[in-house]
C-alpha cells in the first residue's frame, strides 16, 4: 500500500519547526499522509493532505528532498518536504486532529510511528536542513 505525505515546515530565527498533527483517534503524533489520488500528481497529494488534515496551505518546495520509507505494515510512505506558507484557522478536519508547531527534538520525542521519526530524521540531516533553511529565505 502506498501512501503520500509531507513533512510541513517553517523556519523561525534560523532553526527548523514541524508541523505535526494527531491521530483521528487523537492517539498519537503523526505527519500528514493520504492515499494516491488519480488526478492529482504526489506532491499535490502532500499539498492536499496538509490542507485537509493540518489546516496549513504551503508549497512542496523540493521534490528532490523526497524520500520514501517501508512502513511496518510493508506499504511505503513517500514523504514531501512541505514550505507553510498559511496556517489557516479552520480545516476540514479540524473538529477531529489537533495540530502542533514544534522543534525538530520535540518532533522525534511525540512521534510513535518509526517511518515518521526516520523522515523527520532525514530531512533534519545538516544537508537537508541546510537547503530547507534556505528555501525559506526566498519565500
Amino acid at each position: 500500500m502506498l501512501q503520500i505525505g509531507a513533512l510541513p515546515f517553517q523556519v523561525k530565527k534560523g532553526k527548523i519547526q514541524i508541523m505535526l498533527i494527531t491521530t483521528t483517534s487523537g492517539g498519537a503524533w503523526i505527519l500528514p499522509k493520504g492515499h494516491p489520488e488519480s488526478d492529482l500528481n504526489q506532491a499535490q497529494v502532500a499539498e492536499l493532505e496538509t490542507y485537509e488534515e493540518a489546516g496549513v496551505k504551503g508549497k512542496v518546495c523540493n521534490s528532490k528532498l523526497c524520500k520514501d520509507f517501508k512502513c511496518e505494515n510493508g506499504g511505503i510512505l513517500i514523504i514531501y518536504p512541505l514550505f507553510i506558507k498559511k496556517t489557516l484557522d479552520k480545516w476540514p478536519e479540524d473538529s477531529i486532529r489537533k495540530r502542533r508547531l514544534v522543534s525538530i527534538k520535540e518532533a522525534l520525542n511525540l512521534v510513535t510511528h518509526k517511518e515518521h521519526i526516520k523522515a523527520i530524521k532525514h530531512f533534519s540531516s545538516y544537508e537537508n536542513s541546510t537547503i530547507l533553511i534556505k528555501i525559506s529565505s526566498k519565500w
